[in-house]
């Protein structure tokens, strides 16, 4: 009667168990492979983006220095600078104007999370009045260097702690 007992028991044989392990581990491997470089790109998206809008920001900055509800600085230094036909605005100090919806700390320190410049051409043909806006930035993650126009993501490569990221008189020459 006590074999009986054993034979009509039900489980998983430690085979079974161990061959259901390696099963999930395949699956997770192979989800894992194709959903890292999505999470990527989706980063390097979001900082191409986030370039377009510091980028729009730079055109609406000169809008209001014209109607004066932003009064244009006097001094140059690295967050701004101007020269005949050109502007250039660092990243943090389209924050400090109140511009970006960004905290400043970002910016601040001798290596800070975010650095970068725009650097405004005001005069590229001398018949259209269209300006050329040129970013380089980087996020400690991301750089994006010298790109004219709409950020793709394709501009945006990996940081590697080359560029000049703030203005200088060379960008205003």
């Amino acid at each position: 009667m006590i074999m009986e007992t054993f034979k009509n028991n039900k489980g998983f044989t430690l085979i079974e168990l161990l061959a259901v392990i390696v099963v999930l581990a395949v699956v997770i491997a192979i989800g894992t492979t194709a959903v890292l470089p999505m999470v990527s790109n989706i980063k390097k998206g979001a900082f191409a983006d986030e370039a377009n809008i510091f980028m729009g920001t730079a055109s609406n900055i000169l809008n209001f220095y014209d109607l004066g509800t932003i009064s244009e600085p006097k001094a140059m230094d690295k967050d701004y600078q101007k020269g005949n036909n050109k502007y250039c605005f660092s990243l943090k100090y389209l924050v400090d104007v109140g511009l970006i919806d960004k905290d400043s700390e970002y910016f601040e320190g001798e290596e800070p999370e975010y650095a970068g410049k725009i650097v405004v051409n005001t005069n590229t043909d001398g018949t259209t009045g269209r300006y050329q806006y040129t970013i380089t930035m980087h996020n400690k993650d991301y750089v994006i260097n010298g790109i004219s126009g709409n950020v793709k993501v394709e501009d945006v490569q990996d940081y590697d702690k080359t560029g000049t990221f703030t203005c200088s008189a060379s960008d205003i020459s």
